[in-house]
């Protein structure tokens, strides 16, 4: 469980950075005078709660303590485990000089239960590994005797739980910090933290439960202001029934600018995506070798063409629609290079922008500085190394920096895609995505989620909105796309076959 907010009309689930938690735990033992001992007893038990689910007598635990309050955590933990009569005994790994005040507490109720304190030479004895070494407040890399016994609970057979986070992993970006915990199950309290959500952090937690310990929005205190946060399933219910005195007028006209000689599944996919999202009227405006195939292939669209650059033809297509998507499949050409720029520059309603039309863009980037439109503007890592001239491995490990640096400089939405997806829509909000998964690295998958980000924006989604719940939904449709045919062959229709399944469940909510 962890805290919801009401915000234009939608539930934002908070995610905390290490500093703002330890803020957090700073406040509700200072100002409002809950012991420090008595959010480790509640955060033990909230582990005990999700550990006992896998595990049984038949276990032996072994729990790797630290030097500071995580190793509180695993402390607090052996001595309940202690008392529901679980084998279980504590490997400390640092020195006792240096131990936490809570830690030393906690140790010497555990020494008086009796508990085993065993060295590294023991760790084969046991088969379920809890790490309560390091915990969130790491703030350098993982060396010496820690890097060590790091190493060893990695060398370990068995299940493995981590407090927290697992050690090693940055808790704002989720990167390796020298070496790492990699577990089977995190256990964390009341906010996610971006390493759970960011890669390889996201791999490393394992299944991550967000156990409730008392500590809430109060403790913010009106000093700690989050900018980072996440949707779930919560959030479909934001697409609402449609009534029934509508037309198709009613539900948004969806212009997708789009193909080009060869590219005219880009177009479709795109196109069958908003449409399936619930937009009204989709028209694809494509080059004139597209007509035959996409009228064939997709009835429901209207398909308009050209062979030139046309301003009027194009201003006659902007006035239609209510949103418009630009760049699938669109090439690099002339022809295209212009009607990109024209449209950024002159279209006045939601605009996204996705694929070919970035890499216009890429090369001019004044082009962006020209807009009018509210913008939603989808890179995935090689787009945004274009964009920024940052290498990717650097975008991969500070992805919410970067996309609300660029967010914020360009006046627009950055949906920067990857395996976990971040949405900056401001430099003051900015959501990591939680669905989706690796089968949606296929062709066609980013044609479908600008598709799907422009349907719901036809619904009369406000583009703030309209991101980070298209790029959830497209995760969830991808992660049920998996289950049914499994990860190796999804392939982009499937995802699209899947929108309706998903926002169906959604509204059953």
């Amino acid at each position: 469980m962890y805290f919801c907010i009401w915000e234009r009309g939608y539930i934002m689930k908070t995610i905390l950075t290490a500093n703002e938690m330890k803020r957090c735990d700073y406040n509700t033992i200072n100002h409002f005078g809950i012991k420090s001992s008595t959010l480790m007893e509640r955060a033990s038990l909230s582990v005990f709660s999700v550990l006992s689910e896998h595990i049984d007598y038949s276990n032996r635990i072994l729990v790797f303590v630290g030097t500071g309050n995580n190793g509180g955590d695993g402390v607090c933990l052996a001595r309940i485990l202690h008392n529901y009569d679980f084998e279980v005994a504590i490997l400390l790994c640092g020195d006792e000089d240096k131990f936490s005040n809570d830690l030393k507490e906690q140790l010497c109720i555990s020494r008086k239960y009796g508990i085993n304190e065993v060295s590294a030479d023991d760790i084969n004895q046991y088969d379920v590994f809890i790490d309560a070494i390091l915990g969130i407040g790491l703030s350098r890399n993982v060396d010496g005797v820690f890097a060590e016994y790091v190493n060893a609970f990695n060398n370990a057979n068995g299940f493995k739980l981590a407090i927290d986070i697992p050690s090693g992993i940055n808790t704002d970006n989720g990167s390796i910090m020298g070496v790492a915990c990699k577990v089977d199950a995190t256990v964390s309290f009341n906010f996610r933290k971006p390493g759970h959500l960011l890669y390889p952090g996201r791999e490393y937690s394992g299944n991550t439960f967000i156990c409730d310990i008392g500590i809430n929005s109060r403790s913010f205190l009106k000093c700690i202001n989050p900018k980072m946060f996440c949707i779930d399933n919560d959030d479909l219910s934001v697409v609402n029934n449609r009534r029934e005195d509508t037309n198709k007028g009613d539900y948004g006209k969806v212009l997708i600018i789009a193909g080009s000689n060869g590219m005219s599944g880009a177009a479709y996919l795109c196109a069958k995506a908003a449409l399936r999202m619930g937009a009204g009227l989709v028209k694809i405006y494509t080059t004139s070798d597209n007509r035959q195939i996409l009228q064939t292939e997709f009835p429901e669209a209207i398909v308009s063409c050209y062979d030139t650059f046309d301003r009027d033809s194009i201003d006659e297509e902007m006035k239609w629609s209510t949103v418009c998507a630009i760049g699938p499949g669109i090439s690099r050409s002339d022809t295209a290079r212009r009607i990109v720029e024209y449209v950024v520059e002159k279209y006045d309603k939601p605009l996204v922008v996705d694929a070919d039309a970035i890499n216009v863009i890429s090369e001019e980037l004044s082009i962006l500085k020209k807009h009018h439109a509210q913008i939603i503007i989808t890179p995935h890592l090689g787009e945004m190394k274009r964009l920024t001239g940052d290498e990717i491995s650097v975008i991969k490990s500070n992805m919410p920096s970067i996309a609300s640096e660029f967010a914020e400089k360009y006046n627009v939405i950055t949906v920067l895609k990857s395996a976990s997806t971040v949405i900056a829509i401001n430099n003051d909000n900015t959501f990591v995505n939680t669905s989706g998964n690796s089968g949606m690295a296929t062709a066609g998958s980013g044609d479908v989620l600008t598709g799907i980000i422009t349907g719901l924006i036809a619904n009369n989604l406000s583009v703030e909105i309209a991101a980070p719940l298209g790029v959830y939904i497209h995760g969830l449709c991808g992660d049920k796309a998996s289950d049914k045919l499994g990860a190796h062959f999804v392939n982009a229709s499937d995802i699209i076959d899947m929108i309706s399944h998903v926002m169906k469940e959604g509204s059953n909510r």
